[in-house]
């Protein structure tokens, strides 16, 4: 007689969690009754399926971002506009409060919504040669004066040469910005944000790490969901880090966090490099 199939998670002696799908069968041999166990790996059938849920929501989250920006954005631009109309014409102090409060929940509003969109209609990477280097420090200008008011020391390491890669300028910008951003976020007293390019087989690793209050180990996991933050209410959309993820995974690259509480954390990428003949 046949048992009904299970699927149980097992360690295997490595350690390694495993998706095991479980069935077990009784019979009779020379030496008497018996049951047959039988496991099997179903680790990558599990992780498809989880991929294929993943799009559907994304797909669902396009449509739903697409008419939710029409519908959101057309008032939101009328009463910023209002506010900021108003804030130049009066003078009494609870009042411009008041209208600053607004101007800056709307924004916020405004930036949600944005990111939404770049999340759910990313647009197709346009890659070529791209010299990340340039990139990089590009990108580390624009937080100059943020990271001396924040007390943050710039710690670069930029191999020089460093190799092309195969990539979107505009992307690869935006992955530094998210990144750099979530570093300062961490460091509110200060610290250190070391920022690394070096070639590593034939990929191109860029490290982004700081020294701030490090992620707790049971939130690791989920950083790159969506809508998923540790930062308090208001100062976060929970999407940064979906689209970075997103982004990297499309340039046929990878990205990992290590973080230890208290210690900081560090953001790992790896991309391609591009043929020497594109």
């Amino acid at each position: 007689a046949q048992v009904p199939m299970l699927e149980e998670k097992i360690v295997t002696l490595s350690g390694r969690s495993v998706d095991a799908e479980v069935s077990a069968a009784r019979f009779v041999d020379e030496e008497g009754p018996a049951i047959l166990v039988m496991l099997r790996d179903i680790s990558e059938r599990k992780r498809l399926q989880e991929q294929l849920r993943k799009t559907e929501r994304i797909a669902e989250l396009g449509t739903v971002a697409s008419g939710m920006a029409h519908e959101i954005g057309t008032p939101m631009n009328v009463i910023l506009g209002r506010a900021e109309y108003l804030m130049d014409r009066v003078t009494e102090e609870p009042i411009k409060k008041g209208l600053q409060t607004i101007i800056t929940q709307v924004e916020r509003i405004t930036r949600v919504m944005n990111q939404l969109l770049s999340f759910a209609r990313r647009k197709t990477p346009e890659r070529g040669a791209l010299d990340l280097k340039q990139v990089v420090e590009d990108s580390l200008e624009m937080f100059h004066e943020r990271l001396t008011r924040s007390q943050i020391q710039l710690e670069l390491l930029l191999a020089d040469p460093c190799p092309m890669v195969l990539a979107d300028a505009d992307q690869m910008s935006q992955v530094m910005i998210n990144l750099v951003m979530n570093a300062v976020h961490a460091m509110p007293n200060g610290g250190t944000l070391h920022v690394a390019l070096a070639p590593e087989l034939q990929m191109v690793r860029l490290t982004v790490a700081d020294t701030g209050y490090g992620i707790p180990r049971e939130v690791i996991k989920k950083i790159f969901d969506p809508f998923f933050t540790t930062k308090e209410f208001g100062k976060g959309t929970g999407l940064g880090l979906t689209v970075v993820k997103g982004i990297i995974e499309e340039h046929q690259g990878s990205i990992a966090v290590e973080s230890q509480e208290g210690a900081g954390t560090t953001f790992t990428i790896l991309l391609p490099m591009a043929d020497n003949k594109t």
